[in-house]
This record gives structure tokens, C-alpha cells and sequence, in this order.
């Protein structure tokens, strides 16, 4: 009985001795469930990736938010890639947009009384208006030959809607005033001696401070005409008579920086005068007025006493030109574009009053 007594008591100690390393060894080595919990901090199961893969990439809904924002909508998209190449556009309006999606150019336009909207300025303030230019906000702005008043006009409704003057007191700046150009809220008049004046737009009645620039063109040629391309950040100085005499039978543009306040130097653009004359019967072609497609980069030249008008790229290529109908511009001297790509041109009154034609683009061409 001692005996197995004892065998019993060495067994029950073995039997303890085996429970006891067993608990140890799982201590250190943790069972199945215990690695995956593991697992489950540092490599996340199939529950734990999915909630990494919503922060990452959230729900239909939040994932075309952010689609909306960094990859637009197909039509946007299109719209973008069918504009024209050229970066800047004058006038960034919606109406600007639509027409961007087309290849604009002079042939674009039918040059046709009937296709036309004709208005007659009332009185006689814009009597002998000589510039056009358009607002990045779509508001077209004009001047008169002989002071530096400044009008507003509703080319939808041919009415004039404010005027406001460059003046160091009350009275106007008086002085030989060519041409317009606007870049953002300033306000551009070049006079034929080539001068430029600089000034902020205006409220109704309200007398504005200005700059004077002296170019130095003046001395060589008589300027015609004014116009702001912003691809370039310059204004377009029209040259129209020569002071002399080897100068004659060549059309020049000059360019003025807007950031230097300076004439570029050798960035003039010198056409001879051949190259418009050879589209239009005659042998003169006398600029009167400047205006930069806002879609398709080129520059649109009005010829007053031809009653013409001619698209040349900004390196001096002429690429068409022809004539106005007679019959209702008897001296066009401005030239603009509105937000649907309308051509607008505005006459002298010539002892009348003064006229705003607008032809629309072609919708065939």
C-alpha cells in the first residue's frame, strides 16, 4: 500500500509538473487567437482594411466630391480642351467661354447691314468718338477726340449710362486723344503724339488722377490707335502717318510695357502696306483703330478712310481683310469685342451723331 501510495504522490507530481510547463509554454508562445489579435494591431484584418481603404477612399458620394474638385466634370473638360490654345483671355466671362470653344478669325464675321445691330448715340458728346475698349467686367468704355472724358455706354441699348474724366482739378485733360485700352481697373488713352495717359476707372461725374508717359514715338510716326495685349502684358501703340519720309508704305505697332512703364525696344512689328492693300482694291490702307481678339490672340486694324478692316497675327502676318458696307460707316475710328465674341465698331458722326454697329459671329463659320 506504502508503494503505491507513493507511485500515486510521483504521479500527481509529474501530472502538476506537466500542467505547469504547458502553462508556461503558451505564456510565451501565444495560441492562435492571441496572434491574431496580434495581427490584428500590427497588420489589420479584413475589417481593420476596410476602414483604412474609407479613410483612403471614401464612399460614392465623399469620392465624387473630390473628383468634382481635382478631375472636372466631362462637359468642363471638354470645354477646356476645345478653347483656344492661347492662355489669356481679355474678358474670362461665361459668354467669353462659349465663344472660346471656337476658331474665331475676320471670316468669321459677315460684315452685312442686315446681320447687324445699328445704334445712333444720342446727343452730341460721343460726336467725334475716337476709341472703344471693353472691361474685364463687360462694360464698354469710349472717348471723344479733343478731352479726356470718359464714357460708358450700353452697346445692348446704344445708351450712354456714366462719364468720369482724367483731371488734375475740375476740367478735363485736353489733348489729340487716339485711342483706349483697359487693363483690369486702369484706363489707357494714348493722344497722337504718343502720350500715354494712365488712370483708374472712374464713378459718374468723378474727376481721376492720372500718369503721364511720354513713349518718344511721337517723333516718327503720329499713333492711331491703342490696345492692351495680355499675353504679352503690352499696350499696342498703332502707328499711322510717317514724319518722314523713308518711312512711308509700312504699318508699324509698337509695344508699350504696362509692368516697365517703357517702350520694348526692337519689339515693334513693321508690315508693309502692300500686304493689306493686296486684299482690298486701293493703295492705301491708314489705321484708325486696334483691338486684340481675346480668342484668338490676333489684332483686328480698322482703316477710316477705306472703311476696312484687317486680322494680323501678333508677328505681323496680315491674314485677311475687307471692307465695311459703305453705307452705314462713314468713318469707323473704334474697335471692340463684347463677351459673345460680337465685333463692335464705332463711326464718327461726321457733323451727325455718332454710331455703335455691333456684328455678331457667324453661326455658320
Amino acid at each position: 500500500m506504502k508503494n503505491r501510495g507513493n507511485k500515486l504522490l510521483l504521479g500527481f507530481l509529474v501530472f502538476s509538473l506537466l500542467i505547469l510547463l504547458v502553462s508556461i509554454f503558451y505564456t510565451e508562445d501565444p495560441s492562435v487567437d492571441l496572434r491574431e489579435e496580434k495581427v490584428d494591431k500590427e497588420d489589420p484584418s479584413v475589417s481593420s482594411s476596410e476602414e483604412q481603404v474609407d479613410k483612403e477612399n471614401p464612399p460614392s458620394g465623399l469620392g465624387e466630391e473630390k473628383i468634382d474638385k481635382e478631375n472636372p466634370p466631362t462637359g468642363l473638360s471638354e470645354n477646356l480642351l476645345n478653347m483656344n490654345p492661347n492662355p489669356i483671355l481679355d474678358h474670362p466671362s461665361a459668354g467669353r467661354r462659349t465663344v472660346g470653344q471656337r476658331k474665331i478669325s475676320l471670316d468669321s464675321y459677315d460684315l452685312k447691314v442686315e446681320t447687324a445691330t445699328h445704334w445712333k448715340l444720342p446727343g452730341r458728346r460721343l460726336e467725334e468718338i475716337s476709341g472703344l475698349a471693353m472691361t474685364l467686367d463687360d462694360h464698354l468704355l469710349a472717348h471723344n477726340d479733343e478731352k479726356a472724358v470718359i464714357y460708358e455706354i450700353d452697346y445692348r441699348k446704344g445708351e450712354i449710362i456714366k462719364a468720369f474724366q482724367l483731371a488734375d482739378m475740375k476740367a478735363p485733360v485736353n489733348g489729340d486723344f487716339e485711342g483706349i485700352a483697359t487693363v483690369k481697373d486702369q484706363v489707357y488713352l494714348v493722344t497722337s503724339s504718343g502720350r500715354i495717359f494712365e488712370g483708374s476707372r472712374g464713378a459718374d461725374g468723378e474727376s481721376v488722377l492720372y500718369n503721364i508717359y511720354a513713349t518718344g514715338v511721337g517723333m516718327d510716326y503720329e499713333i492711331e490707335g491703342l490696345a492692351y495685349d495680355a499675353s504679352q502684358r503690352v499696350l499696342l501703340l498703332m502707328c499711322k502717318s510717317p514724319r518722314r519720309e523713308e518711312l512711308k508704305e509700312q504699318l508699324v505697332i509698337y509695344h508699350w510695357s504696362t509692368d516697365e512703364k517703357q517702350l520694348i525696344e526692337d519689339a515693334h512689328i513693321v508690315i508693309p502696306v502692300i500686304e493689306f492693300t493686296r486684299h482690298i482694291e486701293g493703295k492705301e490702307f491708314q489705321p484708325s483703330g486696334i483691338e486684340r481678339h481675346p480668342v484668338s490672340g490676333n489684332y483686328f486694324v480698322i482703316a477710316a478712310r477705306q472703311k476696312a478692316i484687317a486680322e494680323i497675327t501678333p508677328s505681323g502676318q496680315v491674314v485677311a481683310a475687307k471692307r465695311f458696307p459703305a453705307e452705314w460707316h462713314r468713318q469707323p475710328e473704334g474697335i471692340t469685342f463684347a463677351a459673345d465674341g460680337a465685333l463692335i465698331i464705332a463711326d464718327e458722326g461726321s457733323g451727325k451723331k455718332a454710331r455703335l454697329t455691333l456684328y455678331p459671329v457667324s453661326e455658320n463659320r
